[in-house]
């Protein structure tokens, strides 16, 4: 595994590779962007092409090409490998048999299951009918591979097992069968399908594996029990909090437009897709999670949804307000009009739908239109009291978003519809509670000395790997450094220098030569002092022994020198 792991890592460049993801900017002789594990407006994102290597200095995350492609993908180690692999053409010979079956074989069950479904749905006329009486065309149908899962007739309905046996055919154990989460065992103890008489919609991952399905009822159920929308389990390859039906899909249109559309389900995303809205990503078998938002954020600072146009819908808009400003996203409202959700209206009119998103207004001017003009005649709006709660509950709202000039924008804009004085408000806001919890405040403690003076030695090699003009400098004074520094120095290859090489272009890349050099001159005086400081503990000490031992003059040779060396630190203050 280490040759094939090396090879992958010769073959694909780093930078190249991170070019892929992130806007790579130059910083000294590294690069640097904005990271993609959290929120930052300033990069501290640093790759390092020499070494091979990327850290952030703002989360603390930091690896080679393996560890990115794991955790931007959400990939474990084997299925990062795959991928990886097969973008660097390297042939996996010495994967470990036990990841392999954990992974790959799982992979592999629901690529051949998703072979049977969509054979299964060519073989039934009336599934085809359905899906094109919805509206989808035949080149949606196929470029989204939808499927069916069969079903026997009768009593036994839902207790089909020809997916089962398929797979057994293809050679696939049934253990592995049923961790794919495909085949359940029912009270009997006999293995049947989990999908049966339903439509399929399998679900990608963000490398383009299959990893899971979703199957909708097409005809009505025998029992009422029966949900009309059945996923598949969480395996080891699908966690259903981190994957965004469609997003393999449309992830490169969200990056180019910095904007995703969000729908509620697979069928919303297909109408919307095939309106030509192909920045579209569907919430599929769950709720909206911070997995979620966190990746799309990493492309978008835009979400666009709909909401019912009446008072329910906008209190399921409000509360949404507060999960998208935690992640500092300036959300827009399309407005539907007639139609029910993004499905219909993309079934009834296709050139709607992209005019609606066009046109989309940001969520709170949609707020405020409904509370102040659509409702202006209602009778609470001279109430007070009611005016006191509702501008209170939308002024929580905004101070809930993290951009200031964007609180000041919804400020103006709901003084002008709400007619009470921007400064009215601004009082107002600064008296309420925080939506969000507030940061821990931690005072920090006085740096004891030996931990201040490696921090002044770590900030001098930092800033000498900025402006190399001064290394010879501190050579000239390294007999100030304490002596694991002066090793580093003479080690250029050690990964500790390559750490600092890093943080040098996080921290002074950008900075004016003059600027580097005056804070150089005055670390290396701090250094002096901090030297001479641990000299005099050091004769603090010795004093004490030289007392007890009562020999006043080797106890005055000591004082002289205790008193040269705090002169010294005067005279460098």
């Amino acid at each position: 595994m280490a040759r094939e792991t090396d090879l992958i890592k010769e073959r694909l460049d780093l930078v190249d590779f991170l070019r892929s993801y992130l806007k790579l900017l130059p910083a000294g002789k590294n690069l640097k962007a904005l990271c993609p594990f959290h929120q930052e407006k300033t990069p501290s994102f640093i790759v390092s092409p020499e070494r091979k290597i990327w850290h952030c200095f703002g989360c603390g995350e930091g690896g080679d090409l393996i560890t990115f492609a794991m955790k931007y993908e959400n990939l474990e180690f084997p299925e990062a490998l795959r991928f990886l692999a097969e973008k660097a053409g390297v042939t996996l010979r010495s994967i470990n048999p036990a990841e392999q079956k954990q992974f790959g074989i799982l992979y592999d069950i629901h690529e051949a299951a998703k072979s049977f479904f969509k054979q299964e749905l060519l073989k039934n006329e009336k599934a085809l009918k359905y899906l094109k009486d919805r509206g989808l065309k035949d080149k949606t149908i196929e470029e989204f591979e939808l499927g069916f899962a069969p079903a026997p007739k009768g009593p036994l309905w839902g207790q089909g097992e020809s997916l089962t046996l398929h797979l057994i055919n293809l050679g696939h154990d049934v253990h592995d069968i049923v961790r794919s989460g495909l085949t359940h065992k029912n009270v009997k103890g006999l293995h049947r399908d989990r999908f049966g008489g339903r439509i399929i919609f399998p679900i990608v991952n963000h490398v383009g594996k299959v990893v899971a399905f979703t199957g909708r009822l097409f005809e009505p159920a025998p029992s009422n029990e029966i949900p009309k929308y059945l996923n598949s389990p969480e395996t080891p390859i699908f966690s259903k909090s981190k994957i965004l039906y469609g997003f393999n899909k449309s992830k490169n249109e969200i990056a180019k437009s910095h904007t995703a559309f969000l729908v509620e389900g697979q069928m919303d995303f297909l109408l919307a897709w095939q309106s030509g809205v192909q920045n579209a990503v569907a919430v599929s078998g769950t709720g909206l999670t911070p997995h979620h938002l966190e990746r799309l954020r990493r492309l978008a600072d835009t979400i666009i949804i709909s909401f019912d146009n009446d008072e329910a819908g906008l209190r399921a808009l409000e509360r949404s307000l507060d999960i998208f400003n935690n992640f500092d996203f300036h959300v827009k409202v399309v407005d539907l009009g007639k139609f029910s959700d993004p499905a219909e209206a993309g079934k009834e009119n296709q050139g709607f739908l992209l005019q609606a998103i066009q046109k989309a207004k940001p969520a709170f001017s949609h707020i405020f239109d409904y509370y102040f003009k659509k409702s202006a005649a209602r009778s609470e709006q001279s109430d007070i009291a009611y005016r006191k709660r509702l501008l209170r509950r939308l002024l929580l709202k905004i101070k809930n978003i993290k951009s200031q000039v964007e609180q000041n924008i919804w400020i103006k804009e709901l003084s002008q519809v709400s007619s009470i004085s921007e400064t009215a408000l601004m009082d107002e806001l600064q008296n309420l509670p925080s939506a969000r919890d507030e940061a821990v405040q931690v005072q920090e403690s006085e740096t004891t000395p030996a931990l201040r003076i490696d921090l002044i030695a770590t900030r001098l090699l930092s800033l000498v790997f900025a402006e190399r003009k001064l290394f010879d400098t501190l050579m000239s004074s390294r007999e100030w450094l304490p002596d694991r520094y002066q090793r580093l120095m003479d080690n250029p290859k050690d990964e500790q220098i390559g750490a600092l090489e890093m943080r040098s272009s996080y921290e002074f890349a950008d900075k004016d030569p003059a600027l580097l050099r005056h804070e150089f001159e005055d670390l290396i005086v701090q250094l002096q002092i901090e030297s001479l400081k641990r000299q005099m503990e050091d004769l603090r000490g010795e004093i004490k022994l030289v007392q007890e031992g009562g020999d006043e003059q080797e106890l005055s040779d000591v004082m002289v020198r205790f008193n040269v060396l705090a002169q010294k630190i005067n005279e460098l203050k």
